[in-house]
């Protein structure tokens, strides 16, 4: 057995790998290979932060009273503040809670704390920049929610809602803002994680983001209703892309099979166009997008033959990886089984656009429950896929939270009664469904 103090660095390491590791994604399995631990100790690690306690209580239940969006997130030599203010979204119209990846971004946005030295003299105010920063892009600490660690100093006459004495009670603080709204805040946290990983490869000690503008109160940046879903995918800048393009199709800015050049995106993103390019070089890797020139993309009508070799892909290398889930750890079960309750509560509220979000969710929880090595990554690539087909459709894609679920269920209780064969064969025919419903929308469709 190792000392307390071996134990606590592998917990460093564990919390702190999505910013340094060379892979973007942090699923358990891919922390634990680049830690060099096993895969039920990476899941015991982010649990043992998950867990509430008082101070988290406190602050879940505020967030549970007032819809709040993230505006603003320092690090600094004595310690990181988190700042939300309150969302002019209505609890109508966007349910709150993160969806699974969005929870894991910020498991790794908090775990930057971990990263400084702790040092407990206080900051200046001037130094950190950061309300400097939130002041100059219009954002209001009237009825901010302000979180901070250590000595991180706060404006005189402003009193934090919380402050954490150390940065091992700072990651607990997933346990209460998973509460937040996934369509406002699941894209700036893209933004975010995306913005900390290059930090912390470069040379600053401090580290400063603010949200760009105040959330609008028609609809969030990069959505156009409550149809819109986003995409995970390898890094920020791959996200905000498919996002500026599923957002272009559904206003009509973008039609299918047109061109769109790296400079025009290189506009609308406000981001340099080598890094544009590099962006779309890996989105074309992955098949999300298609080159039409060595200076622009076209994101092409599926047909049914692509959709049709989506789904068979992931219908056969999906049934594999459900066979090899009944090898899950108590940890993985109990992720999976929680998902399962998440998606019964979407069911109730009719919330189509959550229901979907729970259904990848659960799929990429399973897939990752196989333990396997490739089939996961394999697998998660072809969901990307499917889901650029789904923005092609846009907001006719609605498909049954109710029938979803029931597909999912039919899943894990063959998975959890040993049943492989059933287990393998609701597989099969949820991707069947998936593909026939899809058909129907791709023959339906009508492009000038």
């Amino acid at each position: 057995m190792g000392t307390a103090m071996d134990r606590q660095e592998l917990k460093r390491a564990i919390l702190t790998a999505p910013l340094w590791m060379q892979s973007t994604k942090s699923s358990s399995r891919l922390v634990a290979e680049a830690v060099g631990v096993s895969q039920s100790l990476v899941a015991r690690t982010w649990q043992e932060f998950s867990a509430p306690e008082a101070a988290t209580d406190e602050i879940r239940a505020k967030l549970a009273e007032r819809r709040m969006v993230l505006v603003g997130f320092a690090v600094g030599r004595s310690g990181s503040c988190l700042v939300l203010k309150p969302s002019r979204t209505s609890r109508a119209q966007h349910a709150a809670g993160l969806a699974a990846s969005s929870r894991r971004r910020l498991r790794a946005v908090l775990a930057a704390d971990l990263l400084r030295n702790d040092e407990q003299k206080p900051e200046s105010v001037s130094s950190s920049g950061l309300w400097t920063s939130l002041e100059s892009k219009g954002h209001s600490l009237a009825g901010a929610m302000i979180l901070v660690s250590g000595g991180f100093a706060v404006p005189d006459g402003v009193r934090p809602t919380a402050r954490f004495a150390s940065a091992w009670q700072w990651q607990r603080l997933v346990a209460a803002l998973d509460l937040l709204t996934e369509t406002s805040t699941g894209p700036l946290l893209v933004d975010l994680e995306w913005r900390l990983r290059r930090w912390h490869q470069g040379p600053g000690d401090k580290f400063i983001w603010t949200a760009d503008r105040p959330e609008s109160p028609a609809a969030p940046r990069g959505s156009s209703g409550d149809k819109i879903m986003f995409l995970e995918s390898g890094s920020g800048l791959d996200e905000d892309i498919l996002a500026a393009l599923r957002q272009g199709l559904v206003d009509g800015a973008f039609s299918g099979e047109s061109e769109i050049t790296v400079g025009k995106l290189s506009r609308l993103l406000g981001v340099p166009v080598r890094d544009v390019r590099a962006s779309v070089r890996a989105l074309t890797e992955d098949g999300l997008v298609t080159a039409a020139r060595s200076d622009s993309i076209v994101v092409r009508i599926p047909s049914l033959e692509d959709a049709s070799e989506t789904y068979m892909a992931r219908r056969a290398l999906g049934a594999i990886a459900v066979r090899a889930a009944s090898r899950w750890t108590p940890e993985s079960r109990s992720r999976i089984e929680k998902l399962l309750e998440d998606l019964a509560q979407c069911v109730r509220r009719d919330d189509i656009t959550k229901a979907h979000y729970l259904d990848m969710d659960f799929q990429i929880a399973v897939f990752e429950a196989s333990g396997l090595n490739r089939i996961p990554a394999m697998l998660e690539t072809l969901t990307k896929q499917a889901f650029m087909h789904f923005a092609v459709i846009g907001a006719r894609y609605a498909f049954s939270p109710e029938k979803i679920l029931e597909q999912n269920t039919e899943i894990f209780e063959a998975i959890s009664s040993g049943d492989l064969r059933s287990a393998t064969l609701s597989w099969q025919t949820k991707m069947d469904d998936g593909l026939n419903y899809v058909a129907q929308h791709i023959a339906a469709m009508k492009f000038v």
